[in-house]
Order: structure tokens, then sequence, then C-alpha cells
């Protein structure tokens, strides 16, 4: 895919990264939700590289390398088994079944919401069954519920200016879920309500990418240096880690969309994220720190692979790596 430009994130600080704990800083008296109940704050002082932090020339050169699938997008490629871009489509429209029958996708661990679900997450996998399983008798009821589910998460969340972390992540997760639906499905209808909110989908990526933890120091680790570093708990690397994949996939849809319009823009900013079949589908804190220290993992900036396709095995790969690989 060729990059695309947005300004998410952007702030006083765009040159690297910068100590801040943006958990605490967003949490707040006024919300019930408990700090321990499913989250843990990051570490006072945690280096987070900020998302103004500009593409480097290795994320560059992968996009060169990407340029021939991205340069002119052939309707009738939508269409063939055999094209990369059916694949892509397709498995970014299967996120609604990974829902309804895994409740998890490649960006959203299992574990995520297993101590705390909000309700706009509810509803959103709600949805998520009902718009797999439709058929024509039932399909009036599925889109009235699908409609009514988009107006209330934009109805109660838009115009809140506090909220946690916790609440952006499944906020995000719960809009991104919608517009795969609505953009994808080929209704016209839906589509254009769909475009109506990408711009508040951007906005609300933006805001994740102020709160995560963007791996800025660890990428420059080597993988003895990673592994003698492993998160303080499994909670916060699953939160994490959905955090960064949320806005990687997000994003990547959102530029697959405009592909697909011939409006596609570049990607400038880096978002790092974790390559690791192996700690992603752990399912066991004892697990998870045993994988840690046992089997490898990369980190990678956006779509730049060039590092683990020389050092990582195919054990490693899990279904968000396999997506993005195939762009």
């Amino acid at each position: 895919m060729t990059k695309s430009h947005h300004n998410s994130g952007t702030d006083a600080d765009t040159n690297g990264d910068t100590p801040m704990d943006p958990f605490l800083s967003l949490l707040d008296s006024s919300h019930a939700v408990d700090k321990d109940q499913w989250l843990v704050p990051v570490d006072h002082g945690s280096s987070i590289d900020r998302s103004g932090s500009p593409a480097d020339d290795g994320i560059l050169m992968a996009y060169e390398k990407m340029a021939p699938f991205c340069a002119y997008l052939e309707p009738w490629k939508l269409h063939d088994p055999t094209t990369q871009v059916y694949y892509l489509v397709n498995r970014v429209k299967a996120f609604t079944s990974d829902v309804a029958e895994r409740n998890s996708t490649p960006f959203m661990h299992a574990r995520l919401y297993t101590d705390h679900t909000p309700p706009c997450i509810l509803d959103c996998f709600a949805t998520n069954v009902l718009y797999t399983n439709r058929n024509p008798r039932n399909i009036a009821t599925v889109m009235q519920a699908l409609y009514r589910n988009v107006r209330a998460l934009i109805g109660t969340e838009a115009g809140r200016v506090i909220v946690t972390p916790a609440e952006k992540l499944a906020c995000t997760q719960a809009l991104f879920l919608y517009q795969v639906i609505r953009l994808f499905d080929g209704d016209v209808t839906l589509r254009a309500q769909g475009e109506h909110d990408i711009p508040l989908l951007r906005t609300w990526l933006g805001d994740l990418c102020r709160v995560r933890e963007n791996l800025g120091d660890i990428a420059k680790l080597g993988g003895n240096a990673v592994k003698a570093q492993p998160p303080k708990e499994w909670k916060r690397w699953i939160f994490a880690e959905s955090v960064r994949r949320t806005i990687v996939m997000a994003y990547s849809v959102l530029t697959l969309y405009g592909m697909m319009k011939y409006d596609a823009d570049t990607w400038e900013y880096t978002h790092r994220w974790t390559l690791s079949r192996h700690l992603w589908e752990a399912d066991s804190s004892s697990t998870f720190y045993r994988m840690w220290s046992e089997k490898p993992h990369f980190i990678i900036s956006n779509f730049s692979f060039e590092d683990f396709l020389e050092h990582g095995r195919g054990d490693d790969v899990d279904e968000f790596a396999v997506i993005l690989l195939n762009g």
C-alpha cells in the first residue's frame, strides 16, 4: 500500500520519544472504571514514541517495494481469487465473523475484555453476530440494529472530552468494526454513512496514538536485550499490543479503501507493533512469559519487514502479520 498521511496524534513534541504516563493523565475520578480492573497503567517515565515521529529510510524502502500493488487498482482484481487485493478485502470483511465466532480479531486480543467489557463492545459484538448470520428474512432488522448501535456509539462518545484509555480503545475498535461492515458491504447507503464517519474514526485513532506505547526504545535494542525487559504484566502487554495493532490495521484498511476509490494518501509517521504468534496467542500469563524468553519476536515499523524476512520463521507469523505481509 502507499503511505497514508494523517495528522493523528500530533502534539507539541513531534521529534522523538517523550516520557509521559498517558493512562494516569487521562484517568479521571469521574469515571467508574477501576484502573486495576482490566488495564494496568503505563510505567511512570516510560518512553513513548510520539505519533509524529516521521517514517525512516527503512520504512520508505518498504513502501517502494509495495508500489506495484498500490499504483493502480484494477476493479476486476477485487473479484479474482488469485490476486492479493481479493485476499485483503475478503480478509478485512471477515473481521465481522471473527468477532461473532471467536470474540476476537487479529487486532483485538481474545483476553482484552475478559475482566471488563465496555457496553459499546457488547453492542458491537451483538451487531457482528447479527450481521454474520443475516439472511433475506432478517436483513431489515439486522440493518436497523446496525444503524441504531452506530448512532448510539457516536452520540454517546463523540461529545465526551475525558475518557480513559480503555474507553478510547473500546470505542475506536467498535467504530472500526462498524466501518468494515458499512464500507465493504456493497450497500450504497451504508457506504455513504460510513464515509461520513471516516473523519471521526481518524480522530479517535489519533487519540489512541497519544496514549500508546509505541516501542520507540525497545525497537533500538537487540533480540537478547529485548528479552531481558519483559512487560511487568501480561494484561498490560495485551492492552498495549491491541492499541498498536488497532492503529496499524485501521489506518491500513482506510488506506485500502482509499485505493479502491483512487484516493490513497501516504503514511508519514511511524507506527510499531509486535510480530510474534507465540506472544499474541499465549493462553496464560505463564505461557506468555515462557514464550517471551524462549521464542523470538520482532518489532515491525508500519510495513517494514526486512529484519523479520531475514531472521524470522513461518511459525512466528500470526493472522495480523499475514494480512500485512500480503499487502
